[in-house]
């Protein structure tokens, strides 16, 4: 069925070659969940112009998607779910879905998937149905509960389904596949950076956000890019320590052996020194590819006087000494960090303050009031939003290239660009600044740039296509500081010719077998090539050819498939498709699948256990899990459960029934899921209504410690005789919902009485009553 889907995107790109940038510079991309919500307000043409689709995918060699964040459980979710109140004492993040389930109230599934064709209910077996479910299931979709599965990838979602509209345009992944451009998965940020502290240090917790990595990479992703603001220092509501340092050195060595060595890994950095001393960066070197340092928001509305948002080089009236691109990179080479790895930051966007003074300048001191910022609540702060309110501060470049009434001015000393008007200051990049940075970076043989974010220059000069309601295509789009960083990087570099791939005719097999054929290409510029192949398996011969082997499906009819093969000299790169026909049996003997779980698994009272379970299936059909405890996700290689202990006194077991089915056959296994029981057991434990207590054993609820008299299960303290208030030897004062037995003193209206027999709500000083005055 996947194969099917991919033939059908990829039909009418037999022969198409890509070019990437000429030069050898990294130039990453950040690209948003949420700017594609912005329109003419922003400084766009319309809503949704901010999309893949307008990204000039000639310039950018990687781009990356921001942000998923991290939950309190070290669980992965949609940054469009991110708590809007998490820079309040004590907020924290909740669980959530990786893409968010609503396709009305996010571009998740725009922008990842591409055009939409939406299925509101998932269809049954009537005649009239049959087109939708046929779609339906060779997307990989399945009836989830109330909602759909997506099998291939694990998403969740509520009705209405998200199809990929055939032939409509594509998601940002394949797009970008298309042109060569790889895209990474980006995690965190400022406002979603609180979690991983906690998760880092917690075995369970890191366990939950490595499998979610999993699941993040199966939706097609080159890699993982982790934005921690920032490791030992804190950031949005939450503190740093020391020990973040080398929890972040071995979260990059659990994430690389998560998704192997071909991946990309890399991080973003402060560009304080102060908050690099604390790493091993010899040890970052070994497990990581690049180091993205953000060279930008160096000032801003925090700051006491009026800088540069992102200078180049020192000069005189910096508020703190060292914040800028010259100093890091030479701190980072007295470090010995290899330059190659190093990509410096670039910003499409400016920052905006307000001045005490009556005509602004580079150094003067800034006007600070309580600002109510969108996601950093209630702040002091000193942001111009008399010019740049729906930008809080921080417009983007192609609007402030809109707005007129400011004069602009050139800092010689830090070679920045900066513009007044009146008491307000406003740092930004423009091109000649940029075409600056971008020599620096030649000059100086560093890896690349990282641009924050690359809709922050575009306009289109064009007109636009429609692509679904969402959706919108420019025809002629320009993108001035993008093209000044490419303009830079590629002069003087050789031009780059394509590849030239030979692949055979069309293909015969039968169902269930497997067929092989050879493919070959050469290079005028004798560059290394590489070969690919989606649906196959791929060997190079190391001579200019490669054989693909491709493994057919059981199938009752005849059916075509697509194997789309791709050359890349590393610079260009040429796919073209060979067609496949599978000759069907006539009779499909379904092979039931083969489940493989673990014996058993141990997990303390009251804590969480994942269950990570495989399946293979010769037939190569769509697999469903289901477990009888527990929730299921599935992941690139199987299916995660997730079960949760009880809170027990003695050491427990629970069965956990496994099933595979591939739509016609299962697969069952047990797995025995040792509980071992709280340490001191008959101590300060939580009560659960489910667990046995025994005289003399103490447990908390609501606050407040109590104590069993005798044997009791499911009797609630504070409602039941079976449990009395802890009593640790002191007089307190009397409580009405407390139980007291004989002996017991306590105090009222300042006299101390003792209990002459069990009592509860008997006011002490009553006459024939249970107290007695001591």
């Amino acid at each position: 069925m996947a194969c099917a889907i991919t033939g059908m995107l990829m039909a009418g790109m037999a022969s198409t070659a890509y070019a990437a940038p000429t030069h050898d510079k990294n130039v990453i991309g950040y690209i948003t969940q949420w700017e594609a919500w912005k329109g003419p307000n922003a400084g766009f043409s319309v809503k949704g112009e901010a999309t893949h689709l307008n990204v000039d995918m000639d310039i950018y060699s990687i781009l990356n998607f921001s942000f998923f964040g991290v939950a309190k459980d070290g669980s992965l979710h949609s940054g469009d779910l991110r708590n809007k109140s998490i820079y309040q004492p004590n907020a924290v993040q909740e669980p959530g879905p990786l893409l968010h389930p609503d396709v009305y109230s996010s571009w998740d599934f725009d922008i990842l998937w591409g055009e939409l064709e939406y299925v509101h209910q998932y269809p049954g077996n009537e005649a009239w149905e049959a087109d939708s479910l046929r779609k339906i299931q060779e997307q990989g979709f399945v009836k989830s509960g109330s909602g759909w599965l997506h099998v291939p990838t694990g998403v969740q979602g509520q009705f209405p389904i998200p199809l990929k509209k055939a032939g409509g345009a594509p998601g940002l992944i394949d797009l970008a596949h298309q042109k060569g451009v790889k895209v990474m998965a980006s995690l965190g940020g400022w406002s979603m950076s609180k979690h991983f502290p906690e998760m880092a240090a917690d075995p369970v917790k890191k366990a939950r956000f490595l499998a979610d990595i999993d699941k993040v990479m199966s939706l097609g992703f080159d890699g993982i890019d982790i934005d921690w603001e920032y490791p030992g220092f804190g950031g949005m509501n939450f503190a740093g320590s020391p020990e973040d340092y080398a929890n972040f050195e071995l979260l990059m060595e659990d994430i690389r052996e998560r998704i192997g060595p071909n991946k990309l890994l890399t991080a973003a950095f402060s560009a304080s020194t102060a908050k690099l001393e604390g790493y091993d960066w010899n040890r970052l070197v070994a497990s990581m590819d690049s180091f993205n340092m953000m060279t930008y928001d160096l000032n801003g509305g925090w700051s006491n006087v009026a800088g540069h948002n992102a200078p180049l080089y020192p000069y005189p009236e910096e508020e703190y000494q060292g914040l800028n691109l010259d100093t890091l990179r030479t701190w980072m080479a007295q470090k010995g960090i290899p330059s190659n790895k190093i990509n410096f930051g670039a910003a499409f966007y400016g920052r905006g303050v307000q001045t005490s003074e009556a005509t602004a300048y580079v150094g003067a001191p800034t006007e600070k009031r309580t600002v109510n910022f969108g996601v950093d609540g209630p702040t002091l702060s000193s942001a111009d939003l008399d010019n740049w309110k729906e930008f809080e501060g921080q417009p983007n470049y192609n609007y402030i290239l809109q707005t007129g009434g400011w004069e602009h001015k050139w800092d010689a000393a830090a070679e920045v660009p900066y513009a007044v008007k009146g008491k307000y200051f406003l740092s930004y990049d423009d091109v000649p600044s940029i075409e600056k940075k971008a020599q620096y970076i030649v000059d100086n043989d560093l890896g690349g740039v990282i641009v924050w974010q690359v809709h922050g220059d575009i306009k289109c000069e064009g007109t636009f296509i429609s692509h679904g309601t969402k959706l919108k295509e420019c025809t002629k789009l320009s993108s001035p500081l993008a093209e000044a960083i490419d303009r830079v990087f590629s002069a003087g570099t050789v031009p780059n010719a394509a590849p030239v791939l030979s692949v055979p005719t069309a293909q015969v097999v039968d169902s269930g077998q497997t067929v092989s054929f050879s493919v070959s290409a050469t290079d005028t510029d004798g560059d290394a090539l590489s070969f690919t192949a989606t649906n196959a398996t791929v060997v190079d011969n190391g001579n200019g050819s490669a054989t693909v082997t491709y493994q057919a499906v059981n199938t009752a009819t005849d059916t075509q498939v697509i194997v789309t093969v791709s050359v890349s000299d590393g610079r260009k790169s040429v796919i073209k498709d060979v067609v496949v026909n599978v000759k069907g049996s006539g009779v499909v003997e379904n092979v039931p699948p083969v489940l493989t779980t673990p014996a058993s698994v141990t997990v303390d009272s009251g804590k969480t256990v994942v269950i990570s379970v495989s399946a293979q299936d010769a037939d190569g059909d769509t697999l469903a899990y289901s477990s009888s405890v527990g929730t299921v996700a599935v992941t690139a290689t199987g299916a995660d459960i997730t079960v949760t202990a009880p809170i027990t006194q003695v050491d427990t077991t629970i069965d956990v029934l496994v099933t595979v089915n591939d739509g016609q056959a299962s697969d069952v296994a047990t797995v025995i899921v040792n509980v071992k029981a709280e340490s001191g057991t008959g101590g300060d434990t939580t009560w659960n209504a489910d667990a046995i207590y025994n005289t003399g054993d103490t447990v908390l609820f609501g606050g407040v410690k109590y104590t069993a008299q005798w044997w009791t299960k499911g009797d609630q303290p504070g409602s039941s005789s079976a449990w009395v208030e802890f009593n640790d030897g002191t007089t307190g004062e009397w409580k009405a919902d407390k139980a007291y037995t004989a002996g017991d003193q306590t105090t009222f209206n300042g006299v101390t009485y003792k209990a002459k027999w069990w009592t509860k709500g008997d006011q002490p000083g009553n006459a024939g009553g249970p107290w007695e005055q001591v």
